[in-house]
C-alpha cells in the first residue's frame, strides 16, 4: 500500500472549552475528571491507596484539597475517610438513583471563574447497584462519566472512582470510559483483561511489566491513559519509562 499526502497550509486552531480547568498543584500524572478504576482483591491495599490519594504522602501532594466535595457510596462501611456523615452514603439505606440525582442537584453551579468547584464520587463495590437500578441509574451514571467536565456547570467538574475487586465485574462499556486505572496483583484472567484493554504492550512485555511491579505485597500498577505510551505506567507512584516497545501494536 502506498499513501500520498498532499500538504496544504490549513491548520486547526485550538478551541477554548468551557469547564473547570485543571486544579493548581495537582501532580501532572493524575487526572481530575471522568472515570478512575481502582481494582484489587480483598486486603490488597485499595483502602490504603484511597486514603493516600486523598491525603497525599510525606513528600507529595496528590489529591489533597483538590476536591471541594467528596462522596463515598458503598453497600457497606468498609472505609473511613474524613468527610461529613451525609456524604458517607450506605446503599442498603438509600436508592442509588436518588443519591446521584441529589449529588447533581446539590453540587451544580457552585463554581465561578475565580474559584472552580471540583467534586469526587467514590463508588466502592457499588457497580451492581448502578446496573441493577434500571435504565435511569445507568443513564445518570453515564452522564456523570461522559460529562464530568461539564455536568455540574461551567466552572465545575466531577470525578468518579469505581472501586471493585475485579475488572470483569465492571461492565465493559464502563471500563472503556476509564482514563486511569490503579491495579493490584490479581489472577491471570484479570491481568489478561488489563493487558488487552489498557496496556499498549504485547503479552510478553506485559508479563515483564507485571513481574517488575508485583514483586512485593501491596504494590500496584497505575496507568494514566492520557499520557504518552512510553511513560503512562507507574509502579506505585514511581514513573516507569518503557523503551523499545513493540511498535506493531
Amino acid at each position: 500500500m502506498k499513501i500520498v499526502e498532499k500538504l496544504t497550509n490549513v491548520e486547526c486552531n485550538g478551541a477554548k472549552i468551557s469547564g473547570s480547568d485543571r486544579p493548581d498543584g495537582l501532580v501532572d500524572w493524575l487526572s481530575f475528571v471522568n472515570i478512575t478504576l481502582v481494582i484489587g482483591l480483598p486486603a490488597s491495599g485499595k483502602s490504603s491507596l484511597i486514603q493516600t490519594l486523598l491525603n497525599g504522602t510525606n513528600t507529595h501532594r496528590l489529591y489533597n484539597n483538590i476536591f471541594h466535595s467528596v462522596y463515598y457510596i458503598s453497600p457497606s462501611d468498609t472505609i473511613s475517610i474524613n468527610i461529613p456523615d451525609e456524604k458517607n452514603i450506605n446503599l442498603t439505606e438509600r436508592d442509588i438513583v436518588s443519591v446521584l440525582e441529589e449529588i447533581i442537584e446539590n453540587e451544580s453551579d457552585l463554581g465561578d471563574e475565580d474559584e472552580h468547584h471540583n467534586v469526587l464520587i467514590i463508588l466502592d463495590d457499588a457497580i451492581n447497584w448502578i446496573m441493577g437500578g434500571g435504565n435511569k441509574s445507568k443513564r445518570l451514571f453515564g452522564k456523570l462519566a461522559f460529562n464530568g467536565r461539564h455536568i455540574l456547570g461551567k466552572y465545575s467538574s466531577v470525578a468518579t472512582w469505581v472501586v471493585s475487586q475485579r475488572i470483569k465485574s465492571i461492565p465493559k462499556y464502563i471500563r472503556s470510559m476509564a482514563n486511569q486505572v490503579f491495579f493490584f496483583d490479581s489472577t491471570k484472567n484479570e491481568k489478561q483483561i488489563l493487558q488487552e484493554e489498557f496496556l499498549l504492550t504485547s503479552k510478553k512485555e506485559s508479563e515483564a511489566l507485571f513481574n517488575h511491579i508485583f514483586d512485593k505485597k501491596f504494590n500496584f500498577l497505575f496507568i494514566n491513559l492520557h499520557l504518552p505510551k512510553e511513560s503512562r505506567y507507574f509502579k506505585g507512584f514511581n514513573r516507569l519509562y518503557l523503551e523499545n516497545l513493540d511498535t506493531t501494536l
